[in-house]
């Protein structure tokens, strides 16, 4: 058998290096052919640019950068080879292939590192994100993306360029309706990364208010943890929320919806702890037992999101909750398919663990339409929000602010349109530490995007830093409008400069510069100190955003354009097509 892939007419073949079996059932498909009952494939990368597969530590772009070792495809939080919790079997080339495998279970590698292993890697000692995974560069790899699983289906896109293979995937899969105008509008704001666990009522009207006599606005305030006392429960603790309705209450009458962080975990000192134990709603042992396992605040029981029982039970606790306090919406952290991935446990679906990840998310969802998450599996027909991994306060791919943009794109080509890149200036982790510099420049680049989300606060920075980045915010609020009108026709709405330019070799590897819809151009400055970028522009006709009779054509490279501290690089196309 000629193991290639033939594509569009005058474009090479895709090259499959192995197949087992090695004559799979084939049938010609609308796009290009459909491969039934493999086992395992590899396929050669070649001489294209790939994209693609879901969010990565370090969100490199092309994905040919990275050298990724072989791994489980299950979502993840904070995986050992880069995989995080937003993931889709789906793999782009810029030659007009794509590769999307049917079914929950397999076994991944992209340009697999020929020679070591992965570094060891733990919650307690995890290893440095910009080995997970590691750059390709200076190493010898297998230049293939090989796939293992059990009578898989793959279907073969064969098209002219990456953007047919997208607008082709799209019409295969259901996307969710655009969620309500103002979550487009305003920003979300959070807790998290400002006061991790030392939340009280005090602390977060403070913050509000603060935020808005500084002229910040915002659509929805999150109470990330700890506003419970224990880790799992569904109740307030009364020492730092005395009266909790009225907490929110304030909150509604600044003109914000609240949500409530929660998490499918039940610490031992929580209320629920027993309970889900004893009505079998926890996962358990091959012996019946409880199984006791581990997140990032330690050990819990974890509720078993594939027992339809459990799982309404749980949201059945939390529209209680909601119920008493008044509380408009949930954060559904976790739910990522690596907390179900656990040998020698039982769960009631028994499948695969992505499935989890799916059943948590659209369980949510129907009880809380745009609340949101970071975990996601074939779930862009949910109405989520879905948040990018927890972003370290760096500003590299290596899960920095300039992997806010890569993993914007690459989530968009998935179908994921309404997620957001986390919050701004990163969680300040560890060591890490914001500086007003790095939180102007991150909100100018996300300030364009859909969906944002402020936590720590700009005024912590300085006045100069709270005026720009309030500024940008309303950039934001002025975006809206065409976000809106692009959202309703069902595109992706963050978008590379190769959709534009399908076939323009600069517009295919550039990592730091996205669209919006096909007429803005954002080139924002992500490396420290810079007061200039280089720019390109694809071809068209292209305006400064901020001084109309600065035009520049397209399919040139603009070099060392100014960019001080207080300006975001932006270009609108002077002749549209939406």
């Amino acid at each position: 058998m000629n193991h290639a892939i033939q594509g569009a007419q005058g474009r090479p073949a895709l090259d499959i290096l192995d197949v087992n079996p090695a004559q799979p059932d084939a049938e010609p498909w609308e796009y290009g052919v459909i491969w039934r009952g493999v086992d395992e494939i590899r396929i050669a990368l070649g001489d294209a640019h790939w994209y693609g597969q879901g969010g990565l530590g370090h969100q490199q772009w092309p994905l040919e950068k990275i050298a990724q070792y072989p791994a489980p495809f299950t979502t993840s939080d904070n995986g050992a080879t880069g995989l995080l919790g937003m993931l889709e079997p789906l793999w782009i080339s810029s030659g007009g292939f794509g590769v999307w495998v049917e079914g929950d279970r397999m076994e991944t590698s992209f340009n697999a590192p020929l020679h070591g292993e992965p570094p060891a890697h733990s919650f307690d000692a995890p290893a440095p994100l910009d080995q997970r995974p590691p750059l390709a560069a200076g190493r010898e790899t297998d230049g293939a993306l090989t796939i293992r699983g059990d009578g898989l289906t793959i279907r073969f896109f064969a098209l002219d360029s990456a953007r047919a293979v997208v607008e082709a995937f799209w019409r295969q899969i259901e996307i969710s309706d655009p969620p309500p105008d103002y979550l487009f509008e305003r920003p979300l704001w959070t807790t998290w990364a400002r006061f991790k666990n030392d939340i009280s009522h005090h602390l977060i009207l403070d913050h509000v208010q603060s935020m808005q006599q500084l002229g910040f606005e915002g659509s929805v305030f999150g109470i990330d943890a700890k506003w419970q006392r224990a880790f799992g429960d569904t109740r307030f603790d009364p020492a730092r929320f005395p009266n909790p309705r009225h907490t929110i209450r304030m909150l509604h009458e600044l003109g914000m919806a609240v949500t409530l962080w929660c998490v499918p975990f039940f610490n031992a000192d929580s209320m629920h702890y027993q309970t889900a134990i004893d009505e079998g709603y926890a996962i358990k042992r091959e012996d019946g037992s409880p199984y006791i396992g581990r997140w990032w605040e330690g050990e819990a029981v974890f509720l078993d999101v594939t027992n339809p029982d459990a799982l309404e039970w749980h949201m059945g606790r939390l529209e209680r909750l909601a119920g008493q306090v008044g509380v408009d919406g949930f954060k559904f952290d976790a739910g990522e398919g690596m907390f179900y991935d656990i040998p020698g446990t039982v769960r009631h679906d028994g499948g695969a663990p992505n499935t989890a990840s799916t059943t948590y998310i659209r369980g949510a969802a129907a009880h809380y339409p745009w609340s949101d998450s970071r975990a996601a599996w074939r779930s862009q027909a949910f109405p989520m929000l879905f948040r990018q991994w927890d972003k370290s306060s760096v500003w590299g791919f290596d899960n920095g602010l300039a992997s806010c943009i890569t993993q914007a794109m690459t989530l968009n080509l998935l179908g994921y349109p309404y997620s957001f890149p986390d919050m701004i200036g990163g969680n300040q982790y560890f060591d890490q530490k914001v500086t007003a510099e790095l939180m102007i420049r991150w909100t100018q680049a996300v300030a364009p995007m859909p969906i944002i989300q402020f936590s720590l606060a700009p005024w912590d920075y300085g006045g100069e830093c709270a005026e720009i980045c309030a500024q940008y915010a309303d950039l934001h609020r002025q975006v809206a409008a065409q976000t809106i009108k692009l959202a309703r026709q069902r595109v992706p709405l963050v978008r590379p400069l190769w959709w534009l330019a399908p076939h323009d070799e600069d517009a295919l590897t550039c990592a730091d510069e996205y669209l919006i819809g096909d007429d803005l151009l954002v080139a924002p400055v992500i490396v420290e100190g810079a007061r200039s970028r280089d720019i390109y522009l694809p071809p068209g006709t292209w305006q400064s955003g901020w001084d109309p009779s600065e035009v520049h054509e397209g399919g040139q490279w603009l070099r060392d354009y100014p960019a001080p501290l207080n300006v975001l690089p932006l270009f609108e196309r002077a002749e549209s097509s939406e």
